[in-house]
């Protein structure tokens, strides 16, 4: 099944899933534009564990009540990636390993809860960066049961009042000396912005994707987005594909990049200049109307 959005005659958008290879669903959100009607119809779809955690950082009254909103969508999408697998929302389970990272556990699986219908496990990350929410899916086989898969997006930007030295500077005992020459030596300063922004999503998403939580060191993984290499350690691991990707709203950018453990000798680094015919992106509320429609079929 490929991914993407098809409308029927009816014009019901239905949003596809491939239960097969890699793929990302992105969605793209203004707060101001998601009413509150369809944020409490959404709501009444979560198990009461993710109703309470989103409403508790949620107010209307709020500037930006993104983070919330970001987690809403972020409980959707692994939700409407099981409901393409013919699962009622009501047989949906999730489990989580002992760091944290979330997965679908299969009932040949050693995990609780499980999900009927699901085998093997679904690996499955999700990373929320200001307006945007990325899920990363794929049938990876390796390290069960949340299996070796991350993502992380990112906005380019220099965040509240910093310079772009100042804030490379807060972040500088997280990257190797070649990734901070690079940065230095960028021909400009949106070069610069857009050179840290790949190493940073590259560390964010092979450390997500090894599972291990938030205490591994930065400084060892040394992303080269000039000649798209990975090291860890000083060596490039064997058996990754790491695909980067860039999604562009209005006059916002944002960078990510998805690591994944596929086994082998050879690491390969997808440019971002490739089709992404993995990659799709919707709005916000085309999304959540029509996962409302659906999952409640």
């Amino acid at each position: 099944m490929k991914v993407g959005v098809q409308e029927r005659p009816d014009h019901e958008v239905v949003i596809l899933f491939s239960l097969t290879a890699m793929q990302v669903q992105a969605i793209i959100y203004e707060p101001a534009l998601f009413t509150d009607e369809l944020y409490q119809r959404a709501l009444l779809l979560l198990d009461p564990e993710s109703s309470a955690r989103i409403k508790k950082f949620y107010r209307r009254e709020d500037a930006c009540p993104a983070n919330s909103l970001g987690t809403l969508i972020g409980r959707f999408l692994p939700r409407m990636l099981l409901h393409a697998r013919g699962i009622a929302l009501a047989d949906m389970k999730f489990a989580a390993t002992e760091a944290g990272k979330p997965y679908i556990a299969s009932r040949s699986s050693e995990s609780s809860p499980t999900t009927s219908g699901v085998d093997p496990s679904i690996a499955f990350n999700v990373s929320h960066d200001n307006a945007l929410v990325a899920m990363v899916s794929s049938a990876n086989t390796h390290n069960p049961p949340a299996f070796t898969v991350g993502v992380d997006v990112m906005k380019v930007r220099i965040p509240g009042r910093e310079t772009f030295k100042s804030f490379v500077e807060t972040v500088s005992d997280q990257l190797t000396t070649l990734e901070r020459r690079l940065i230095s030596s960028a021909a400009d300063e949106a070069q610069g912005l857009e050179r840290f922004f790949w190493m940073w999503t590259a560390k964010e998403a092979y450390t997500k994707a090894l599972g291990i939580g938030l205490g591994f060191d930065f400084s060892r993984v040394e992303f080269d987005p000039a000649l798209d290499v990975i090291r860890v350690d000083g060596a490039i691991p064997k058996g990754w594909v790491l695909s980067k990707f860039k999604i562009i709203q209005g006059v916002d950018i944002y960078q990510g990049v998805v690591a994944e453990f596929v086994g082998g000798d050879d690491t390969v680094v997808i440019p971002d200049s490739q089709p992404h015919e993995w990659l799709t992106v919707l709005d916000a509320t085309s999304f959540i109307e029509n996962a409302i429609q659906q999952l409640n079929n």
